[in-house]
């Protein structure tokens, strides 16, 4: 894995074959990794641990199902902050909030675009009305409950240009 001249990695075909196993099974045995990318165990471990380093991989997670755990309503909230001095304060707040899962600056009438999920709609309703909307240059809020959901991955598709269909 060379570096760039944009600081970035080169990730050659192995680093992308080994990316897509893990993303697809994290507990995947490192030899069975190797297996399928023809390299020995010791050169996949260096090559995770180089990933890892270049903040490429940037963590290890368990993906648990929001439901089983109690966590029934997800919901979509665009905020209109009224000013940009504002938002570093905002996002701050955000990342102390364990129910937004998400926040994307984005274009449009609204400055961001927010991920959240909770128990039930009294939970949201709760986090919108204390903790979102009271908060400094938050001018207008707008929510979209999720119905269901037909499709949700964390998969990141590491296909090289030519490789794309």
């Amino acid at each position: 894995m060379a570096k760039l001249t944009n600081g970035l990695q080169a990730l050659d075909e192995r680093d992308h074959r080994i990316l897509e196993l893990v993303q697809r099974d994290g507990k995947l045995a490192q030899s069975e990794i190797a297996r399928q990318v023809g390299l020995s165990t010791a050169a996949v471990n260096e090559r995770l641990r180089k990933l890892e380093n270049a903040g490429v991989i940037r963590g290890w997670v368990a993906i648990v199902d929001p439901r089983a755990v109690g966590v029934g309503i997800t919901a979509y909230v665009d905020v209109f902050i009224e000013h940009p001095r504002f938002e570093p304060a905002f996002i701050a707040k955000l990342r102390s909030l364990d129910a937004v899962q998400e926040c994307h600056h984005i274009t449009g009438e609204f400055s961001l675009l927010l991920k959240i999920r909770v128990r039930d709609i009294e939970a949201l309703q709760q986090l919108l009305l204390r903790e979102i909307n009271p908060m400094d240059g938050v001018r207008q809020t707008r929510t979209s409950l999720v119905l269901s959901t037909v499709k949700e991955e964390s998969f990141v598709s590491t296909a090289i240009q030519g490789d794309l269909p």
